[in-house]
């Protein structure tokens, strides 16, 4: 019998079973999906994972700076080595965080929600004053402060390894396509999103794009990668490995679970 991945090991993990549906069952995501999350809650969340997708872009920039590319030419071709391919999944992170970043400020302008927090964008509203004193709640900087550890030098840290980004890749995105899948579950057979307090953004914008067969293969290419490079890492104990992915695991789905807003 084969030894379990890491993914699998981290997934399949007793003290996981849990924290993880907590992470990825939240009250807000039922009511996404039932489009019951009115725009002034969509707005005020929206607002918060614009941050969070901004803090992703310098992550994945510290991630690139991680990579070492084979230097010795063979007869192989060194593009498909793994290193390219870990590269190639970056830069596919990193455009679709870029692509994501504009579809947030197109649905905003359609469905008339606010970006800075605010609740959603009346005509007539004056944002420059309202946006003072916007900022990120704190389980958002929480995610900012961990996405940024892993900055390209001089600001990042330098003990962070390229696996332990590719954990972190592979749980945030795992983590989020589970929630939104969740959601999209919730919703009635009844798909008619004339009613949803949102006008919609939900049901016919969001939740479509972030549970995508695109996103799904993404997520499976994070997967793919980071079982593959945490196979080749004979510097360390697979105990070692391990303990340390799953202390990571551990806290990016706390912040999960706190980054979903709760729901009087």
């Amino acid at each position: 019998m084969s030894k379990p991945t890491i993914s699998e090991y981290l997934l399949s993990s007793p003290e996981i079973s849990d924290l993880y549906q907590r992470a990825t069952q939240s009250q807000f995501l039922s009511l996404a999906g039932q489009g019951r999350l009115s725009s002034e809650i969509l707005s005020q969340w929206l607002s918060q994972d614009r941050l969070y997708a901004q803090a992703y872009v310098r992550f994945a920039g510290g991630l690139i700076s991680r990579v070492q590319l084979p230097t010795k030419v063979t007869d192989r071709d060194t593009s498909k080595t793994l290193e390219w391919r870990i590269l190639s999944l970056i830069q596919t992170a990193l455009a679709g965080v870029t692509r994501e970043l504009r579809f947030f400020e197109e649905a905003a302008e359609k469905y008339g929600l606010d970006l800075e927090g605010l609740g959603p964008v009346a005509e007539g509203d004056n944002l420059s004053n309202k946006s003072a004193g916007f900022a990120p709640n704190k389980a958002t900087q929480n995610y900012i402060d961990l996405f940024d550890s892993f900055a390209a030098q001089p600001r990042g840290d330098v003990s962070k390894t390229l696996l332990d980004g590719l954990v972190l890749l592979w749980t945030t995105e795992k983590a989020y396509l589970d929630s939104w899948t969740y959601a999209k579950r919730q919703a009635s057979s009844d798909t008619d999103t004339g009613a949803d307090l949102d006008g919609g953004a939900l049901r016919k914008e969001f939740i479509p794009n972030w549970t995508s067969d695109e996103f799904v293969a993404f997520v499976d290419e994070c997967r793919e990668c980071l079982d593959a490079y945490a196979a080749t890492q004979v510097d360390d104990t697979e105990e070692v490995i391990a303990a340390g992915s799953m202390v990571l695991f551990k806290k990016v789905l706390v912040l999960e679970e706190s980054f979903w807003p709760m729901i009087a």
